[in-house]
């Protein structure tokens, strides 16, 4: 072949580019090739990718035991009775026999006001009283042995006067038939005879109101007249008892408002009073927890003032209606605190026990996870940790109760699950 026919060899340049274009080539399909292998790796599963790697997890065993529900909850500690006591009457303040800090007893004297003027209007009532009595009985005994004497010889003297007038009109009238006299002296004794007869009568009607004494409409108006009376005196016997302040209930007095000589009123506060000998505590109760809670239950008190010591309440009291804004039912429980360690106003922790089960399945708390609401377990099969849900009951502080998804004897994973995914390669090591 003549050199003539041979094709142009490249230049130097153009050999240099072919070179640098193959090598961008080889590049990219190698790229290619290692995101491909990329892809598929991230859509394998956890335990695919790990592979056959080991992951050291610790186990226990699920077991049967006894656990008790408890309901945990905390409140302020209050006095069971707390009052300001204040006067029913105004008046200056006498004395006030109390200070803070003192224990009273009940019916104990807090508080006295000047009893001048309601011991005045006492006494003036009861004189009034023993005025209406006296008027009272005076209608009831009826009239005098002397009245009624007196009224008797009235009714003679017109009996008297009477029969004269009768035989002077007879004698008048024989005398007038046969024109002995005029028709005046007729007239007169007919007069005479006539006021006779109403002087008798007048006699009779006295002497019958004298025997039978006052009317009984008088008699009722001066008994509702001495009630009267008697109601008004009761009433400032009242108003004077009044001005003597008692303590309604035993207890100590936490603060004082007032001294001695001050002006007070029915609005005006002297102390504040408290019943310390037994507090109480509210608690708020989930609605889940409402059918367990009964009354008479025992209470576990703690105080942060008491680290390490109980006090022992009871549930007193239950409400009947749940909080709408809360959903919780309010339940009252009572401490005795006789000794009285225990204040107003302390912050407490309760503790009571609602239900207990008997030999039920349990497993540590630590060994449950969460997801979207959900709870499950890693439970080891050979060397592998299958992810399980469970269904949980009640809690015990370090166990909880397992009802669902879970059988005696399964090794559940405590430590190291945080790792896992389902079906991960594991083993166990010490500590299990």
């Amino acid at each position: 072949m003549n050199s003539k026919d041979l094709p142009p060899r490249p230049s130097k340049n153009a050999r240099k580019s072919l070179r640098w274009a193959f090598l961008l080539a080889v590049l990219g399909i190698a790229a290619f090739a290692l995101y491909q292998v990329w892809g598929f790796t991230q859509k394998r599963t956890p335990s695919q990718r790990v592979g056959q790697i080991e992951i050291p997890v610790q186990v226990t065993p699920a077991t049967r035991r006894n656990i008790t529900y408890f309901l945990t909850a905390t409140a302020d500690i209050a006095p069971l009775m707390q009052v300001d006591l204040f006067p029913k009457v105004s008046g200056y303040l006498e004395r006030i026999a109390v200070n803070m800090g003192d224990s009273v007893r009940q019916g104990q004297l807090i508080a006295q006001i000047d009893r001048t003027d309601f011991l005045q209007k006492v006494r003036e009532a009861e004189a009034k009283v023993a005025y209406a009595r006296a008027q009272l009985a005076e209608l009831m005994a009826g009239s005098r042995p002397e009245e009624r004497r007196q009224a008797e010889e009235a009714v003679r003297q017109a009996q008297s006067r009477f029969d004269n007038a009768k035989l002077q009109r007879e004698r008048v009238e024989a005398l007038f038939k046969r024109q002995v006299i005029s028709k005046k002296e007729m007239d007169a004794a007919e007069m005479e005879y006539t006021v006779a007869q109403a002087q008798l009568e007048a006699s009779h009607q006295h002497l019958k109101l004298v025997q039978e004494g006052a009317r009984q409409e008088v008699r009722e108006a001066s008994q509702a007249k001495l009630k009267e009376m008697e109601a008004i005196l009761e009433q400032e016997r009242i108003r004077l008892k009044n001005t003597s302040v008692l303590a309604p209930f035993s207890g100590e007095i936490i603060r004082k408002y007032v001294d001695s000589g001050a002006l007070v009123s029915p609005t005006t506060p002297l102390v504040n009073l408290v019943h310390i000998e037994t507090l109480k505590v509210l608690a708020n109760v989930l609605e889940r927890d409402i059918p367990l809670l009964r009354q008479g239950m025992r209470v576990s008190i703690q105080t942060e003032a008491y680290p390490g010591k109980s006090f022992e309440g009871k549930v007193e009291r239950i409400n009947k209606a749940l909080d709408i804004a809360t959903r919780t039912l309010q339940a009252e429980i009572y401490i005795p605190n006789t000794n009285r360690l225990l204040k107003p106003g302390m912050f407490a922790r309760l503790r009571v026990a609602l239900s207990e089960k008997l030999q039920t399945l349990v497993i540590p708390r630590n060994a449950i996870l969460e997801e979207a609401g959900s709870k499950f377990i890693f439970v080891v099969k050979g060397n592998q940790a299958l992810r399980t849900s469970i269904v949980t009951g009640f809690e015990e502080d370090p166990f909880v109760e397992v009802l669902e998804g879970l059988s005696e004897g399964d090794l559940v994973v405590v430590r190291g699950q945080e790792s896992l995914g389902d079906r991960s390669v594991v083993r166990v090591i010490e500590g299990s």
